[in-house]
Formats: C-alpha cells, sequence, structure tokens
C-alpha cells in the first residue's frame, strides 16, 4: 500500500468495505473499475481493458463506463449473478484539498434491484434471510420494490424436516438473492439446493447481525413499535433473527431509510396449502417444465390481470392455495360478483388501465429515484380511484365493499401532484418545466427571465441579419463556448468591426458582441437559477409524499386485490367455469371436469371432460390403467388443478364440482437425473416417493404416474404395490390418491383393499390401430397398447412387426422358445421399406404340420368369421404346432 498512488490506495480502502462487491468508482464522467474487478468487469461486458499508473512496477489493470450509462451495465452485472458497489466523490472536486472524498452510496445486488428491466411487472423480486439454530429456522422474506415484508420460522424435529420445509419456501417465494448465518452456510446439502438446484446468490452474513437483541431494536425502530408483540413476534426469536438481520442488511448496502417498508407480515405454513418444489414443477403453476415461460402454465390461463400489483398478487394466490374455508368463500364471493355482473367488466378494464404500479412508484419514493414522470403515473392512478370507487359502490356486493374503502380515495395526495407538476414533464429534471406556472413565484420569475432571453436571442439573430446583410447568420449556443454569432467563410466580407473573434472553424467563424456576452450571463443564471429552484421544490413535493406512503400502500393492496379477483371472474366467463362448492368433508366430486391448460391450448369445446369421485370410504384410492398417450396423466393432473384452484377461490373448469378442502397436494409425476446432486433418475423418484410417505396425510391429495419403472419389473411393481397399501392404509397415510399406472398386477388390489378402485382409459380399435377417446370408466386396462403407441409416434413398421412377434412369444409362455426367438435372426427386415419376407415362399423347408397349417390360412374366409372363431382356429393351430 505505501507503493501505490493517493488514488489507488483509496480505491483499495474503501473496496475493503464490500470485498465480494464490483466496486463502481467514480472519476469525472466514468465509473472505472481496477485490478481484478477490471478484469471481470471486462470480460463480462465485453469492454476494453486499459491499464492505469498506480505506483507498482506493472500499471493496474483498468476498464470503466460512462456515468450517464452506468445503469445499463450494472443491470448486465446483476443479471449475471454479481454485486455491484456504486462508489461517487461526495465532494466539490473545485473545493478539495488533495483526493477528493469518496463513499459508497448503495450496494446493488440481485435482492436489493428497485427498478430496472430485471424487475419482472407481475413477479415479486425477494431478499431472503435464514437464520438456523438448534433445527429451528427464521426465515425473512423482503421485496425491497414494493416493501412486501413476510416473516416466519419452522421449529423442525430433525434436519431432514427443516431442510424439506426450506425447499419448499424457497421454491414458493423464488427470492433472487438469500443471506445466511454460519450454520447454514457450512451445512453443505443446503448451500447446494440454493445455490445449485435454485440458482440462487447466496451470501454469507455474520454471525452478530443474527442476534435476537439487535433484531428486536432494529425491528421496533424501522416499524415504530414499543413491543414485537404489535407486529405479532413476541418469542418468536428465530424469525426475529432472521428479519433483523435482512434489515441490517439494507442498512449496509442501501445507505438510505427505506421508508416504504412500512409493514411486517408473520405467516405459518399451516395458514395455506403447502406445495412442494416437485408439484409446483409437475402441475405447472407458475411456467412450464421444458421452456420455464409462463405461457402454458396455470398462472398464464388464470392472469388476466390488468395492473402489475394485480399480478403480482394472483401470483400469490396460486403458489399458495387457502385452507381456511371462510377465507376461500370470502374470495370466492368476490369472483362471483364480477362473474354475475358479465357486462359490466369491461368498463371496470377500462378504469384499471390508468393504475400504474403504485407500490413501486412508493419504492422509488423511498429510493429517491422518482422522476416527474413517475409522479404524473403516481396522479393518473390516484385519479382513478374514485372511478374505482364508484364502480364498487355501483355493484352492491359485499365481499367486494369490504375490500375497497371508498370513502378514502387520497384525492388530497392527487390535488397536491395537480397543483405542482405540469402535465407535460419530462422524465429527467434537469430538461425543467417541471414545475407548473403559478406554482411557485420565484420559479415564475426565473423562467420568465430565461423566456425573455431566449426571445432576446432570436430578435438578436433577426436583427443582425438586416443590419449585416448576411442572410444565413445564426445565433447559437453550445455548453463549451456559450452563445455565439456564427457567420459562413463567404461572408467573412460583410463582418462588422464590432463583432469579436471567437472561434475558427473549418468553414466558419464565430464571433459576439459585449452586448451578447452580457445577455449571455442573464439567460444562463436565469437557467441555472430556474434548475436550482425547480430541483429543490421537486424535492420538496418527493418529501412530502413520503409521509403518505402508508395510505398509498393501503390502498394499492385494495386495488391489487380487485384487480385479482377481476382476472378470476373474467378467466372464468371466458372459459366456461363454475363456481365450486367447498365443503369441510373429506369427498372431492368433480362433473365433467377438464384440464384448464390444455383446454386454453386445444380450444373450448374439443376437451373431452372427465368425472372423477374420491372419497374416505369406497373410493379413496383410483387405480388408472391405460395405455401411454391416451390421457392418464393429464386426468389425474387436472383433478389435482382442479382442487387447487378451488382453494385459491377460483371457478373451476368442471360441469359442477365439490371440493372438500385438502391440508396438502403431492405429486411423482416423471422424474430426470440430478447431476448437481448425483441422483439417479430412479434415485430421485424414490426421494419424491419418500416424501409423499412422510408427509402425507389423510386430509392431503395425491397424484402417483408410473411409480418404480426405473428398476426391473418385479422390484417396480413390488415399490409400488408397497406404496399404494401404505398410502391406502389409514393408519399410515389413509390420502385420497389418483395412481396411472402400466403396472396390471396392481388392479388386483380393488378385491383385495376396500377404498380401492379401477379405472382405466376407453380406447377403440379399428383397422387403422387403436383411437384413444379419452374417457375414464370403472374397470382396468385389458393390455397397455404400447407398441400401438409406438406406430402412432412413428416407429419404423418394420420395428413394430417385429415387437409384435416377440411380444406374441414373451406371452404364450414358452420359455425355451422365448430364448430362441430372441437370439435367432428375425423373420423381418429392419430396412427403409420395412418390407417383410413373403411367408408363402417358405413352404419347401417347412414341416407336415406347419405345410398343414399354411393350408388351413389360406382357405379361412376371415370376412365371414366373427373375431372368436378365428381366434378358437389359431388356438387350435398353435396347440398342432
Amino acid at each position: 500500500m505505501a507503493q501505490l498512488t493517493p488514488m489507488m490506495t483509496q480505491y483499495l480502502q474503501i473496496h475493503e468495505e464490500v470485498p465480494d462487491a464490483l466496486l463502481f468508482f467514480r472519476l469525472g464522467d466514468f465509473y472505472e473499475m481496477f485490478f481484478d474487478d477490471a478484469l471481470t468487469a471486462s470480460r463480462e461486458l465485453e469492454i476494453a481493458l486499459t491499464g492505469r499508473d498506480c505506483g507498482l512496477e506493472e500499471r493496474a489493470p483498468m476498464c470503466g463506463v460512462p456515468h450517464h450509462a452506468a445503469q445499463n451495465y450494472i443491470t448486465r452485472l446483476v443479471e449475471k449473478g454479481y454485486k455491484v458497489a456504486i462508489c461517487e466523490q461526495v465532494e466539490d472536486p473545485k473545493e478539495a484539498k488533495g483526493i477528493v472524498r469518496r463513499e459508497i452510496i448503495r450496494v446493488i445486488s440481485p435482492g436489493t434491484i428497485s427498478e430496472g428491466k430485471l424487475l419482472e411487472s407481475k413477479k415479486n423480486n425477494y431478499l431472503m434471510a435464514l437464520f438456523l439454530e438448534n433445527n429451528s429456522l427464521g426465515i425473512a422474506s423482503l421485496d425491497v420494490s414494493t416493501g412486501d415484508f413476510y416473516v416466519t420460522q419452522i421449529e423442525a424435529r430433525s434436519r431432514d424436516q427443516w431442510l424439506s420445509q426450506l425447499s419448499d419456501e424457497i421454491g414458493r417465494l423464488l427470492p433472487a438473492e438469500v443471506i445466511l448465518n454460519g450454520a447454514l452456510f457450512k451445512d453443505g446439502q443446503a448451500l447446494t439446493l440454493i445455490e445449485n438446484r435454485f440458482g440462487i446468490l447466496a451470501s454469507l452474513y455474520p454471525e452478530k447481525y443474527f442476534s435476537v437483541k439487535n433484531g428486536s431494536q432494529r425491528i421496533t425502530e424501522q416499524f415504530q413499535v414499543f413491543a414485537l408483540g404489535a407486529l405479532d413476534l413476541e418469542r418468536r426469536d428465530h424469525a426475529i433473527a432472521a428479519a433483523g438481520a435482512l434489515l441490517l442488511y439494507l442498512d449496509e448496502t442501501q445507505k438510505r431509510a427505506l421508508t416504504h417498508i412500512k409493514t411486517i407480515r408473520y405467516y405459518n405454513s399451516r395458514d395455506y396449502m403447502v406445495l412442494d418444489l416437485s408439484t409446483r414443477r409437475n402441475l405447472e403453476l407458475t411456467q412450464t417444465l421444458r421452456t420455464l415461460e409462463k405461457k402454458g402454465s396455470l398462472l398464464g390461463v388464470l392472469d388476466k390481470t390488468v395492473t402489475a400489483m394485480g399480478g403480482r398478487t394472483l401470483r400469490r394466490w396460486v403458489e399458495a392455495p387457502l385452507l381456511n374455508r371462510d377465507a376461500i368463500l370470502k374470495r370466492q364471493g368476490g369472483v362471483a360478483a364480477f362473474f354475475n355482473h358479465a357486462a359490466d367488466l369491461p368498463s371496470f378494464k377500462t378504469i384499471m388501465t390508468r393504475v400504474y404500479d403504485l407500490e413501486r412508484l412508493c419504492g422509488k419514493l423511498a429510493f429517491g429515484t422518482v422522476n416527474p414522470r413517475d409522479l404524473l403515473a403516481l396522479k393518473q392512478s390516484l385519479g382513478a380511484l374514485p372511478l374505482i370507487g364508484d364502480f364498487v359502490v355501483q355493484l352492491d356486493a359485499e365481499p367486494l365493499t369490504a375490500l375497497f374503502d371508498p370513502d378514502e380515495l387520497l384525492t388530497d395526495i392527487w390535488e397536491q401532484i395537480e397543483q405542482a407538476i405540469d402535465d407535460q414533464a419530462p422524465l429527467v429534471l434537469k430538461d425543467g418545466h417541471v414545475i407548473k406556472t403559478g406554482f411557485h413565484p420565484e420559479i415564475d420569475a426565473f423562467r420568465e427571465a430565461a423566456e425573455k432571453g431566449q426571445d432576446w436571442i432570436c430578435d438578436l439573430e433577426c436583427q443582425e441579419r438586416e443590419r449585416t446583410g448576411i442572410k444565413n447568420l445564426k445565433v447559437k449556443y453550445n455548453r463549451v463556448f456559450g452563445y455565439f454569432i456564427e457567420v459562413t467563410k463567404s461572408n467573412f466580407d460583410q463582418v462588422p468591426e464590432d463583432y469579436i473573434r471567437k472561434q475558427t472553424l473549418a468553414n466558419a467563424e464565430r464571433y459576439f458582441t459585449p452586448e451578447l456576452k452580457e445577455m449571455e450571463s442573464r439567460i444562463l443564471g436565469a437557467q441555472e437559477g430556474l434548475l436550482r429552484c425547480e430541483t429543490q421544490v421537486f424535492q420538496e413535493i418527493r418529501d412530502g409524499l413520503l409521509k403518505e406512503i402508508p395510505r398509498i400502500q393501503q390502498k394499492a393492496r385494495e386495488v391489487a386485490e380487485l384487480d385479482a379477483i377481476y382476472a378470476l371472474a373474467a378467466v372464468a366467463l371466458q372459459n366456461r367455469f363454475v363456481c365450486p362448492e367447498i365443503r369441510e368433508d373429506s369427498t372431492i366430486l368433480i362433473k365433467n371436469g377438464r384440464h384448464p391448460v390444455v383446454e386454453d391450448m386445444i380450444g373450448t369445446n374439443h376437451f373431452i371432460g372427465n368425472d372423477c369421485l374420491l372419497n374416505q370410504d369406497d373410493q379413496r384410492m383410483l387405480i388408472i390403467t391405460g395405455p401411454n398417450m391416451a390421457g392418464k396423466s393429464t386426468f389425474i393432473r387436472q383433478v389435482a388443478i382442479i382442487t387447487l384452484m378451488a382453494q385459491i377461490g377460483s371457478f373451476v373448469p368442471a360441469d359442477a364440482a365439490r371440493i372438500g378442502v385438502v391440508d396438502r397436494i403431492f405429486t411423482r409425476v416423471g422424474a430426470s437425473d440430478d447431476l448437481a446432486s448425483g441422483q439417479s433418475t430412479f434415485m430421485v423418484e424414490m426421494t419424491e416417493v419418500a416424501n409423499i410417505l412422510k408427509n402425507a396425510s389423510a386430509r392431503s391429495l395425491v397424484i402417483l404416474d408410473e411409480i418404480g419403472r426405473g428398476t426391473s419389473t418385479f422390484d417396480g411393481i413390488s415399490i409400488a404395490w408397497a406404496v399404494v397399501e401404505y398410502l391406502h392404509n389409514p393408519d399410515s397415510v389413509g390420502a385420497k390418491t389418483l395412481f396411472a399406472t402400466h403396472y396390471h398386477e396392481l388392479t388386483e388390489l380393488e378385491t383385495l383393499k376396500p377404498g380401492i378402485k379401477n379405472f382405466s382409459i376407453r380406447l377403440k380399435d379399428t383397422p387403422d390401430g387403436v383411437i384413444f377417446l379419452r374417457k375414464i370408466i370403472p374397470g382396468p386396462a385389458d393390455q397397455s397398447y404400447g407398441i400401438e403407441v409406438a406406430k402412432l409416434a412413428g416407429f419404423p413398421a418394420g420395428v413394430t412387426r417385429r415387437a409384435q412377434e416377440i411380444l406374441g412369444h414373451l406371452e404364450s409362455g414358452e420359455d425355451t422358445y422365448r430364448q430362441e426367438l430372441l437370439v435367432a435372426e428375425p423373420t423381418v427386415l429392419y430396412g427403409d421399406s420395412g418390407n417383410q419376407l413373403n411367408f408363402f415362399d417358405v413352404a419347401q423347408t417347412m414341416t407336415d404340420a406347419e405345410a398343414e397349417a399354411l393350408e388351413t390360412i389360406r382357405e379361412m374366409q376371415i370376412e365371414k368369421m366373427s373375431p372368436l372363431e378365428v381366434m378358437i382356429v389359431i388356438d387350435q393351430l398353435r396347440k398342432k404346432l
């Protein structure tokens, strides 16, 4: 350090405050990076790497970005998972004695973004803090851009238990960044879960910040309460430690009071339906399995919200269905109110299009990044509140009037902005004309002086053209030379003697006069005064609005819920959904149910609906057999999705439905290798099934699709059989279960276990192959039709004929001949044409019995025989042979 230059010493000392971040170090009009930061940034941003003398023998690697374009570069780095620390000059270089004083004003990371393109408008961006101690886990999650703050704690009996519940919570909230205490950071499996399975930036945070004492103090300061009991946090030490650490982390990184964080909500996982990661993925609730896009998911179908706030609210509902029947009915009542006034929905949608993202506008107010256009957006949004209030009153529906208070419409805030901010205000404050004329006398005086000065300049240009006779003479301005008179080269002989040369160009000369110089001082002085005064008044207005954030946030929550309820009603009307009956009993009864996503893709009236009955008596478990592609997986998924939709308060795709509230939905559908944790397909499958067996209850709904396929046939059947028995037994689980399988041996359980029923997919045999009718009927399937599916998939004809030949012998039970068949040269040629050897060209090699059988086949009049008669003849021939 002693050898380094003073500026480079300052850089390294400041960098020690944020060793895990890239430091954007302000030098004049650029943010510069040095040493390792420069190497990283130049690689990731694809910008030139140079060097700078630093006092050492070798120059320090250096790269930089212009300060006015820094936001784009910062966004790119954060998107790649980096933290960026912004270091600004905090004193005027002209007044500095020695090195200009610099400080970090903010650290930007994936979890602390407050604006920009990385924020999805209809998705929360959570920063999460985790505190683990003695198998008890505190979880705090905050969206810095909106102020949404949630905390909980998990009291677990074992490491596996808290790890499983942590996975469920991370899967639900999907935070952008996680900070951990030492116990969690050292737990390799937890760190692997967060970083590898979810791809989330995880950082160790010092243990002292997770102190319950420090956390309690910081929480009471933030929310201005005397005791934690007012926030429902009393004696919740692990939640307090996590929440306190999260707030302290924001203090260190954001360097400002985040006044929009006004509420903190404690929740219990028992308050909503817990959905593990496998279930969320298999049911494709918010994104598809293959493309990871919203389109094609359940949320993609349901999200007809107009506002960003409503979109985030609906997403939270889908991710956390309700368990309380009264709460479900309350939300359902709001959907019904909109549904029953279908003709009024277009006008409501029109009103809602005027509402901007009030929650994130409050965040920008708190961060001090709000611009004039943002205040105009806030004004327009508040201006829509009376219209929303009138609409709610007009519907006169108790669920809606209870949600939206028509007496608190924030008209005083609207008037404050209306009086102060010009309707044509620019995006950037320095562009001027932000404050309305007549609002502030000093601004009006400066504006008049500046405008009169501009008029004087225009008049001067006209006068000088007449006086000199130079028709193309122009009075111009730039930031370096101020105001000047420009004359082209061809008119130099007409330049008056009182012009004073200012600058020579290739084809022109620039001049000034004492009179122009004097007016320049007046104009620039007025413009500088106007900008200074407008900036000050704008900041005063912004500071005044900071006090109104709680009122704006409350109204934003009301509008968001209204919007989410409207969306559920709109999709119900569009897709012919019905209002389900919500019951406390254990019965799920669905009449002509449909899969909402598949129906949305193939079009209304093309989906074939199916009934489903599940209860705790004679039909607790359905074993569903039938070929692939026939619709088994779609059917069992749609039952789960209809149940989930009912518990978020939505109408459902069916002719009628009665849903007994379930505590959890479990799914085991398909599997793939988990390379990150070194697990094979079969191991992933067994892990997911084990989770179901450990956590399912009699109130749960379990969806199983083909378990046991990843091992030998007998092992697979044995595992599947044992799982069925365990789930069926009321003493162990007794859950309502839908089990799709190709193991036909399991269909025997219907006769052995009361409450198990066999169902299958109806098929139709035709001369051209099998047609899947997509209808669920009682009874097991008679075969798997795997070869028929292979034909539909486009297998070469020769391959399917060979498969049919092998299948016939395998099913015959002739073990000796089976082995000979499998090693012998096949009678089918596997060429592109798929041709088969002519059966009648090999007669000379046949035995007498075979020749007799061939002659019988030649003489058979199959077109006049029934299928049973054909089977009898074939059986006789087989016995002779």
